[in-house]
């Protein structure tokens, strides 16, 4: 199953903004597609920080969309995703073989002249540049989860200006980590209780409710969960996400 979504992390101490399907985490990689193309060009007017202008992203959909229909469907491939960094786009494909690659992207070269368009194709069947490049980090996860809870919230109507109650969720593999973690808390105006779970079996079963009024505002409360993901992670315990009400 599909799942596209973006973020932005520093690939060869430069920022790239990546744009890859996280679906395929549990599939990849696949025994069928063992080879990666590779399809690159420099972009017309990019900004200061390398990445793309608003004023490129009608031409570089198009790009992208005849990319897709020659490389994906043509040659049966799997687009796993595009990265933008230091003034260029590289869009990412698997396919059983290189074999129709220059046919193909003759084809996108000629509806697309104002982009010289540079391709490979090599053996990557572990899918290593999906994973070490493409694919986001732990802490690059969360925050893109926390961003889909605040677009949830906004798609409601929600006024991300107005703070409230804000309750996070963490589970710790001992009560000893988890007392340490609400000795820590506690002199920052959590209200904290224990839940714990009920699987005796359970690796992480020793829980902790922390509830706090907030902003939500994705700048405030992202950088609250990742200080607080960290902060749990130092312990050995696990971040469980966050929830509040809708305010409108």
């Amino acid at each position: 199953m599909e799942d596209w979504d973006f973020y932005v992390a520093p690939v060869d101490d430069q920022n790239a903004s990546i744009f890859v399907d996280l679906g395929l985490f549990e599939s990849a990689p696949e025994a069928d597609r063992p080879c990666l193309l590779r399809v690159a060009t420099p972009l017309l007017a990019p900004r200061e920080d390398g990445l793309s202008d608003d004023a490129e992203t009608e031409a570089l959909y198009g790009l992208e969309d005849l990319l897709f229909a020659q490389v994906a469907r043509g040659l049966q491939a799997r687009y796993v995703g595009r990265m933008t960094t230091q003034g260029r786009r590289e869009f990412f494909y698997y396919g059983a073989s290189g074999a129709g690659l220059d046919r193909a992207i003759a084809t996108v070269q000629q509806a697309f002249p104002q982009y010289p368009l540079q391709h490979s194709s090599r053996d990557d069947r572990d899918w290593q540049l999906f994973f070490d490049v493409l694919y986001p980090s732990e802490l690059d996860l969360q925050s893109i989860q926390t961003r889909r809870v605040v677009q949830e919230l906004l798609d409601q109507g929600d006024d991300l200006s107005v703070p409230r109650e804000v309750t996070h969720t963490a589970y710790f593999p001992s009560p000893h980590a988890r007392d340490q973690f609400v000795q820590q808390l506690a002199p920052e105006g959590f209200r904290i209780t224990l839940d714990d779970l009920e699987e005796p079996d359970a690796e992480y079963r020793f829980g902790a409710r922390l509830s706090r009024v907030d902003r939500v505002d994705l700048e405030a409360i992202d950088a609250l969960v990742i200080d607080l993901y960290l902060r749990i992670g130092t312990l050995g315990g696990e971040y469980d996400g966050w929830e509040t009400e809708l305010r409108n």
